[in-house]
């Protein structure tokens, strides 16, 4: 009996789902490299992009939408009188191990293998090392002097905070055109071109402490409409980077940063700008908290105007559950390898300092 249930449907897919694990974890990164992330990922790439890029709407909602209806018409097919025996309890957990393998079949064949590739840092052969705090005040001031040039470009000596109006409508090609290049220019085959989707309701991910996710499943990346302009352009040039095969956090931060100063659009360069400052302040500000205080006051009063615009915006949306999702993503980016798990988002830095040493 355990035999006939094994070659059913179910366990096929539990077959597929252990054998997707078994080659993430004993393929070496040359081997994942070559033959996914430069090989077949490519190509599917190109099959969600051609395929269903066109939608009208984010597909992640379709992804959602077909996904409880296909649970509700399971429990409802449930026989719930003597389920709770033994037989029909095997049953459920067969089901459920067979459900959990497809997920992993799908995840890994359409994206996840991309945690085992070669690490960008030694691709491009980076020498990252912790930034000692001298360094980062000195980005700090740089970027602080960059960022006003920028601004003024935009808006003169405007001091409130700069608004929608500002955003450009064309953000997702804009922003998709510079990840592109700036990937190639790294050495990154880049193909198609990868949806970047703003999804509402407002808060969807900013109250589970996050911005944007890219989503494998449907392979677009998403970012949360509740995010101030100022943040919108430098977030989705982050997922759009998940989309393009990267999946080390800081990795995307930095390519990110690089991205928006690879824009000829003045309003998205400004945004990468604004995005490394708060990344290199919270820095600074940990080891010279009231040095850091001291400097942001001689700001112009247009930049500070934008950074309190961002942080009030983010105040509308409080964390729920904080201290749990923090622990489980955590745990999720070190079981795949990423071993600065939630920490690594804050490599921008040293991946900054790193690339402009780099000659």
């Amino acid at each position: 009996m355990l035999i006939k249930n094994f070659l059913d449907k179910r366990g096929i897919w539990i077959g597929l789902g252990a054998i997707s694990l078994l080659l993430r974890y004993t393929s070496s990164p040359e081997t994942i490299e070559q033959y996914y992330s430069r090989g077949l990922f490519l190509w599917i790439r190109k099959i969600i992009d051609i395929g269903v890029g066109w939608f009208p709407i984010p597909l992640i909602y379709v992804f959602f939408g077909i996904l409880l209806i296909w649970l509700i018409s399971k429990i409802r097919r449930i026989q719930w009188q003597g389920f709770f025996q033994w037989k029909h309890l095997l049953q459920t957990t067969y089901s459920f191990l067979a459900f959990l393998g497809g997920v992993l079949f799908f995840f890994f064949l359409l994206w996840g293998y991309n945690y085992g590739r070669i690490p960008l840092v030694t691709q491009l052969g980076l020498q990252v090392k912790p930034t000692p705090v001298a360094t980062l005040k000195q980005s700090l001031e740089k970027t602080t002097e960059e960022a006003i040039r920028v601004r003024t470009d935009i808006v003169g000596d405007k001091e409130t905070a700069l608004d929608k109006t500002y955003l450009p409508q064309n953000m997702e090609t804009l922003v998709r055109q510079s990840v592109l290049k700036t990937l190639k220019e790294l050495g990154y085959p880049a193909v198609s071109k990868v949806r970047g989707r703003l999804l509402v309701p407002k808060g969807i991910f900013l109250r589970f402490g996050t911005a944007g996710l890219y989503w494998p499943f449907v392979g677009e990346g998403n970012i949360d409409s509740g995010l101030h302009e100022l943040q919108q352009p430098f977030t989705l040039a982050h997922e759009l980077a998940h989309g393009y095969g990267i999946t080390n956090e800081g990795v995307c931060n930095f390519i990110a940063y690089l991205a928006c100063q690879n824009s000829e659009n003045d309003f998205i360069r400004y945004a990468g700008l604004v995005a490394y400052w708060r990344y290199a302040a919270i820095a600074y500000q940990g080891f010279e908290r009231e040095a850091y205080w001291e400097f942001r006051e001689t700001l112009p009063k247009g930049l500070q105007a934008d950074m309190d615009a961002i942080n009030d915006n983010l105040d509308k949306y409080p964390d729920i559950l904080p201290t749990f999702r923090n622990y489980a993503y955590d745990k999720y980016l070190k079981s795949q390898g990423i071993s600065e798990g939630l920490a690594s988002y804050s490599q921008i830095i040293m991946l900054v300092d790193a690339w402009e040493r780099r000659e």
